[in-house]
């Protein structure tokens, strides 16, 4: 590790600590879903008691931060990573972005933003963070977006429809219906996965958007809800949690929580006192293993490296 990136570890690792409590404060507590969250704060927070130098992984047996983890399914049970995060740049955002979807294509970044009234589908450029083309889908609240060969598909929140683009001049191809909320959709190469706020995540048909299968996200044998914009990477599924600086990797066949990372310390300072204005947008970047992050109407995305 270069002394840069060092530095950048070190700056993290301190503020991320302060900044992962101070979020809790506004955030809804008291059902064992919440529990669950605090519990996976405090865990991705173990790292920072390692040097920085090293890059080995932190594993627990059980997490006594949940009252009845004691009393859980020994069976149930898979002890999960904790990964911190190494800021390589710092690249523009627009501040309009009701950042929905985010998804990296070779060297095209596609957005997609929500709000009824203010929903597009755009191309941005991911070195300068400049809006290359944009399209409004402002009579719907626009949600997660996931490239499908040549085409790009994108949610709604509650309009229980997809809307399927030609990936190149962005006009519409196809409609999708479905039931119940959409919020985050990535593409595994097989099959799509799709997620609803709930601990459910869904398996859909590439082509017809059929549902073909689904699995509960559990953490230690808890349910993880609020599962929001989704990555597929490798064979496994990324997913940040809304409302909350978590980033997940879930393991599709069983729903089991394998790694736990804690961004809070990347929100922009300018965005704390807004709610809405939280992490969602993580795209993985397949030509270096890097990712972009953002979030609602945040003025920067970060490139980051994971360090497991």
């Amino acid at each position: 590790m270069n002394r840069r990136r060092a530095q950048l570890l070190v700056a993290l690792i301190v503020g991320f600590t302060v900044v992962a409590s101070a979020a809790w404060l506004v955030l809804p507590r008291g059902t064992d879903s919440d529990a669950v969250l605090v519990e996976m704060v405090e865990f991705a927070a173990q790292p920072s008691s390692t040097t920085v130098a090293t890059t080995s992984t932190s594993t627990v047996a059980d997490f006594p931060a949940i009252t009845d983890s004691a009393i859980r399914d020994p069976e149930e049970r898979v002890a999960p990573s904790a990964a911190t995060l190494a800021i390589i740049e710092t690249i523009a955002h627009d501040t309009s972005a009701f950042t929905q979807g985010f998804e990296l294509d070779g060297e095209r970044l596609y957005e997609g933003t929500g709000l009824v009234g203010a929903s597009t589908l755009r191309e941005v450029d991911p070195s300068t963070g400049d809006v290359l083309r944009s399209i409004d889908v402002d009579h719907v609240f626009g949600e997660g977006v996931t490239i499908v060969d040549d085409e790009i598909i994108q949610l709604t929140w509650k309009d229980e429809v997809a809307f399927r683009y030609d990936v190149e001049t962005f006009a519409l191809v196809e409609t999708h219906a479905y039931d119940g909320e959409g919020w985050g959709l990535c593409d595994d190469g097989d099959r799509l996965v799709m997620s609803d706020g709930s601990p459910t995540l869904t398996f859909r048909d590439r082509e017809t958007f059929a549902v073909l299968d689904r699995v509960d996200v559990t953490y230690n044998g808890a349910q993880v809800e609020r599962l929001n914009e989704l990555e597929c990477v490798g064979g496994t599924v990324w997913a940040n949690i809304w409302r909350t600086p978590l980033i997940i990797e879930i393991d599709p066949a069983d729903g089991h929580v394998l790694t736990v990372i804690d961004a809070g310390a990347l929100r922009p300072e300018s965005t704390v006192d807004n709610s809405d204005s939280v992490l969602n947008g993580i795209a993985f970047d397949a030509t270096d293993g890097t990712w972009l992050l953002t979030g609602k109407r945040w003025p920067v995305m970060y490139r980051v490296e994971v360090i497991r």
